[in-house]
């Protein structure tokens, strides 16, 4: 019929790629929908900085859900949510069940406990690295409850997060070792000294904002 179809079939070589690779036992799907979310309510300018998804691309959405219902494997989408928040929510629902996210979202890595690991895709399926809280704290120098508070201070210039500025990773890094959480960093701000200090004080809120929207929300109404 003349329609492109690249995406539809990349993402199907992959999925079944997955599947024989990591031979799950049940298989969820989420996906983003084009409507804003509550963290847009938050910061209108979030996820800002985006360019314009390939037209081509798009109109391979629908495909993608229909070759999932013809499978079938089950989809879930929900508006004013990120695909993030269903994952996180899902993951939560089952305490008794051994969860493993596959993507190559790194903010993923805040979901990891004792029964979730986040298996990223360093290069598509064939370097896969599975980030249980040992590995994370191997790779990364942190806990699960740190990611979030890693990118507050810091920022996220993918999806627009300002953090504060003049912080980056390292500092980030830095501060929560000496103070352990966010919220200690804060407590103990009087006593950061220099531009850093000056920093932290003067972008606070802004700080508090970015941190709202790091966080996955893991309890959105899906049944």
């Amino acid at each position: 019929s003349g329609h492109v179809t690249n995406a539809v079939y990349g993402f199907s070589t992959m999925l079944n790629k997955a599947i024989e690779i990591m031979e799950p036992s049940h298989i969820v799907v989420a996906f983003d929908t084009k409507d804003k979310t509550f963290r847009h309510e938050l910061y209108k300018d979030y996820k800002g900085t985006r360019k314009e998804v390939d037209p081509e691309l798009v109109t391979q959405f629908e495909l993608v859900r229909e070759f999932l219902d013809e499978y079938p494997i089950k989809r879930i989408e929900l508006s004013g949510y990120e695909a993030d928040d269903i994952i996180g929510t899902i993951s939560r629902m089952f305490p008794n069940d051994k969860v493993e996210i596959l993507t190559s979202d790194q903010d993923m890595l805040q979901l990891i406990d004792d029964h979730v690991d986040v298996v990223l895709m360093k290069k598509g399926l064939t370097n896969l690295l599975v980030m249980d809280e040992a590995m994370l704290l191997e790779e990364k120098g942190i806990r699960p409850d740190q990611v979030v508070d890693m990118k507050a201070l810091m920022g996220d210039a993918s999806d627009n997060i300002p953090g504060v500025p003049s912080i980056g990773e390292k500092t980030a890094l830095k501060l929560l070792k000496q103070y352990d959480t966010f919220e200690s960093v804060y407590e103990n701000a009087d006593e950061v000294k220099g531009k850093m200090g000056e920093k932290l004080r003067e972008f606070e809120d802004q700080a508090r904002l970015s941190y709202q929207l790091a966080e996955i929300n893991c309890n959105i109404p899906i049944d």
